[in-house]
């Protein structure tokens, strides 16, 4: 059986040029298909791109979730990391010393303050000088260098401990509030009017008067000796001693802890001695010294 056929004519109403085109129906069938189904695809191309676009975004959504929280965890630990070097600062800032005691400290021999100083071990000077490794990532750059200078105050601070020690050591305040009667060295002898060495300071206190520690140590002795009287000694380290004669009386025993500012004992005239006073001296290597240069403080509270 013939198929039936369809013409199409196309007629140019300018030039007067007519086309004819001639169709079968199953010609038109398959254009007519192919009409309807360009859009089907370019609908199921869409839904097929906007599907791998969800798939995309929800694929980079859980990487930035994962990043996020990786991100938390980071600066969580950092800010343990800050914290706990915030300590350290606090901690070695509670290590230096007042202007009193820098001001007193700086007159003490050389030898005396060499002791302060110390030194690092190899190993400790090698992990504080050696720079940050390069992390992975930017956070572990910061974890790093917090790690570098949480190391490097932690290798400072035995000598800043030391330096602490040796200015609450320093003989830097008066032991009582009186006139000074008696400075050190050559004087006249109160008792013959010869010629001798004054090995301290004597200061015009009432009886009674408290008599303070000028430097944290331990109480080497406490007891009556023929010309200072009643005498107390103390022993503060580094070589560093001090001592307060002529007390009515004791205030202290021998092994006791003391602090500067603390009562040691009571001004008196016992011993060799013409009247009531504090007879105060500062020893340094077994050898006295004048305790007039350290004395750059009223009280413990200066």
């Amino acid at each position: 059986m013939r198929s039936t056929r369809y013409s199409v004519i196309i007629a140019n109403r300018r030039t007067g040029v007519v086309r004819r085109f001639t169709l079968s129906l199953r010609s038109l069938a398959v254009v007519a298909l192919v009409v309807c189904t360009i859009p089907v695809l370019m609908a199921l191309g869409a839904a097929r791109k906007a599907a791998w676009q969800r798939a995309a975004l929800e694929a980079e959504l859980v990487a930035l979730r994962d990043e996020n929280g990786t991100i938390r965890a980071a600066t969580g630990a950092l800010t343990s990391q800050i914290s706990s070097l915030q300590t350290v600062v606090e901690d070695l800032s509670q290590l230096s010393p007042s202007a009193d005691e820098r001001t007193a400290m700086a007159r003490l021999p050389r030898a005396v303050q060499q002791q302060a100083l110390g030194g690092l071990s190899p190993a400790a000077a090698r992990q504080a000088l050696a720079g940050p490794t390069m992390p992975p990532d930017p956070m572990g750059v910061v974890r790093q260098m917090l790690s570098v200078l949480e190391t490097r105050l932690e290798t400072a601070r035995p000598r800043l401990e030391r330096r602490a020690a040796l200015a609450r050591a320093t003989p830097a305040i008066w032991p009582a509030l009186g006139a000074l009667s008696s400075g050190f060295g050559a004087r006249r002898d109160p008792f013959t009017a010869a010629a001798s060495m004054h090995p301290g300071l004597d200061l015009d206190v009432d009886l009674g008067a408290p008599v303070h520690v000028t430097a944290d140590g331990v109480i080497k002795d406490a007891r009556y000796h023929p010309e200072y009287g009643n005498l107390v000694i103390v022993s503060h380290g580094f070589g560093i001693e001090t001592r307060y004669a002529h007390l009515s009386r004791h205030a202290v025993r021998p092994g006791l802890s003391v602090t500067r500012g603390q009562i040691v004992g009571y001004a008196g005239s016992t011993g060799r001695s013409t009247g009531t006073h504090l007879h105060y001296e500062v020893w340094i290597d077994g050898r006295a010294v004048n305790p007039l240069q350290y004395l750059v403080a009223r009280d413990a509270s200066s």
